[in-house]
């Protein structure tokens, strides 16, 4: 359960903030001034910390450089009235993951959380990686063995020390985000957070209030001054997570501020300056996106002064084993668990299924395999993936005129499938039958049957 430290004097809105955050599942810790919490500082790490830009003993930003001088990682949004939306411009340069405003909807207060901690999270697992890969390279397991991800670690340190923009190229789940946190992590950026955005999540009427903010009355619904996302970064790295979702328009936008290194904020009068490092992910091929018109030529070349690909998990099936033993050590963390290996049936499995969802979908099967797993050792049943995914649809020839019977095609099928369930099992028809899910006498009136196909 992630803990939550409540810096806040008023005693309503302390009590309504305990309430709504232990209703979701937090443990929560609440003080009434900047002593107070400085003090249970020294003797507790909340996972994050929301903090009151006024309190009757201290100034909250004070409070907040205090807090960042003991702890530079620690996690800290700041919650202030529109009065003081100026000082909370200056909490953000002073390390402030993030800030909210009174009044505040609790879903709006929740959200604005689980994405702090998400991203302290990601930073967590890249901090670790970091340290493997710079004091322990013997063990650099994390990622895979492969030639392949052993040259993108090493343009990944390569480019890190530069303020290159990079755009990391790669299907959903093989880890874009990841290595755009471990380039953050490497450079002289660093010492700020990463600011992320997800580019396919926001609306396209408010996009550039997302980007570059907006100022209060800009537009109807504007109650009050946003800081966007470029200000936030200030100084640090931006990752424009999915950037080909990014409307035309936007793009045009978007290229003009990194051009001029200068943003405006919807509605401002003053232009501000933009010292930030730029990343960009994408999913598709985003070169036959320019080819299509779907995304600008001259913003691609912009953003495109170095690029890494990172390969589907299916391509690199030689890393399999590593990621999987990985993912098994740290699901035994999170679910004391004492799950020592994969029997070779579990791993030839592993190797032989086409993961469609990458090294995420990887690890959410190891996950959930060793919560089910009743032994020392993952069996194939304990992996529960879907065999359908695995068939060999090549093998599958289209039949002749006179043979193009439905029933003839699918009994072909079958025994594919069947052929496939024996050889992940070792040819233990018990276990095959339970990968297919149909029982044992079921099973062999099917090979019964195969052996006339």
């Amino acid at each position: 359960m992630e803990s939550v430290l409540i810096i806040e004097d008023e005693k309503t809105v302390q009590y309504l903030l305990s309430l709504t955050l232990e209703e979701a599942g937090y443990s929560v810790q609440a003080v009434a001034d900047g002593k107070a919490a400085l003090s249970y500082l020294k003797k507790n790490q909340p996972d994050l910390i929301l903090l009151d830009i006024g309190l009757p003993d201290m100034d909250g930003i004070n409070v907040l450089r205090r807090i960042r001088e003991k702890s530079p990682e620690q996690l800290v949004i700041m919650v202030t009235g529109f009065k003081s939306l100026e000082f909370a411009i200056e909490a953000m340069k002073a390390g402030a993951y993030d800030y909210i405003t009174k009044p505040f909807h609790n879903e709006e207060l929740i959200l604005v959380i689980r994405k702090a901690l998400e991203m302290k999270y990601l930073s967590n697992e890249v901090q670790s990686l970091q340290k493997r890969l710079y004091e322990h390279p013997q063990n650099t397991k994390v990622m895979g063995d492969s030639a392949v991800i052993q040259k993108i670690l090493k343009q990944v340190k390569l480019i890190a020390s530069t303020d290159m923009s990079v755009i990391i190229q790669g299907r959903s789940g093989t880890g874009k985000e990841v290595i755009a946190q471990l380039i953050h992590e490497y450079s002289k950026r660093s010492s700020r957070p990463l600011v992320a955005v997800d580019c396919g999540a926001i609306p396209e009427t408010l996009v550039e209030s997302e980007l570059y903010g907006h100022e209060k009355g800009s537009f109807t619904g504007a109650d009050s001054l946003k800081i966007g996302k470029f200000e936030q970064a200030e100084k640090s790295t931006l990752l424009l997570d999915e950037i080909t979702n990014l409307p035309l328009e936007s793009q045009r936008k978007l290229l003009r501020a990194i051009e001029e290194r200068k943003i405006q904020r919807v509605g401002g009068k003053k232009p501000l300056l933009a010292n930030v490092r730029l990343l960009a992910t994408t999913n598709i091929d985003i070169q036959e996106a320019v080819k299509k018109g779907e995304f600008r030529d001259d913003l691609y070349h912009r953003l495109n002064e170095f690029m890494l690909y990172l390969p589907a998990l299916q391509d690199r099936k030689d890393d399999i084993p590593v990621l999987a033993r990985e993912f098994l050590r740290e699901a035994n963390f999170d679910l004391n668990k004492k799950v020592k290996d994969f029997t070779p049936e579990g791993m030839k499995l592993l190797q032989e299924y086409p993961w469609p969802g990458n090294v995420r979908e990887l690890k959410n099967v190891v996950k959930r395999a060793v919560l089910l797993s009743a032994g020392d050792m993952i069996e194939p049943e304990d992996l529960h993936l879907n065999l359908s995914n695995s068939v060999n649809t090549t093998a599958i020839r289209m039949p002749e005129e006179n043979d193009y019977s439905l029933e003839m095609m699918l009994q072909k099928v079958e025994a594919d499938m069947i052929h496939k369930a024996l050889l992940r099992t070792g040819g233990n028809k018990t276990r095959a039958a339970r990968l297919l899910k149909i029982n044992r006498k079921a099973l062999y009136r099917k090979l019964q049957k195969k052996e006339h196909i």
